[in-house]
């Protein structure tokens, strides 16, 4: 009987990993994202592709875009890169660089839509009753929808 052999998985480079994961790197990310304000009124929306190098003590360096959204949005990516601290980079002893990229999203929250009422009072004639100088009155009421 012949004996299935293990295949041993063997890693030549591996790639600094940020600590605590994906998870982690989205929460810092996220936490530490400010939406320029000039890309808030203009309501731009979509995601910045930085690339950079993971030098061997874990900085980033030389960080540059390669998808670019606008002026404002890339430069808070780049800030946001250069802020990230990754583990250190060695294979088998020898300290290395890693190429990196990183995708930042930017997305604004979306806003409700209103609901207009609008109600117009008219006052009835009666035969006492001195004649109105105007003759109805108009009001409008903006509800925020809600949903539930």
């Amino acid at each position: 009987m012949e004996e299935k052999r293990k295949k041993s998985t063997k890693k030549f480079l591996e790639k600094p990993q940020y600590p605590g994961g994906r998870k982690a790197l989205d929460v810092f990310v996220s936490a530490h994202l400010q939406y320029p304000e000039d890309a808030m009124k203009q309501r731009i929306e979509g995601i910045v592709t930085v690339a950079f190098q993971v030098n061997d003590d874990g900085r980033v360096e030389s960080a540059s875009i390669l998808k670019s959204l606008c002026p404002s949005c890339d430069e808070e990516a780049l800030r946001i890169v250069r802020m990230l601290r990754y583990g250190q980079a060695r294979n088998r002893g020898v300290r290395l660089k890693a190429n990196c990229k990183l995708h930042v999203r930017f997305s604004l929250a979306p806003t409700p839509p209103q609901t207009t009422i609008t109600y117009t009072v008219t006052p009835s004639k009666t035969k006492s009753a001195p004649k109105p100088k105007a003759s109805g009155y108009s009001v409008s009421i903006v509800l925020p929808e809600v949903h539930e």
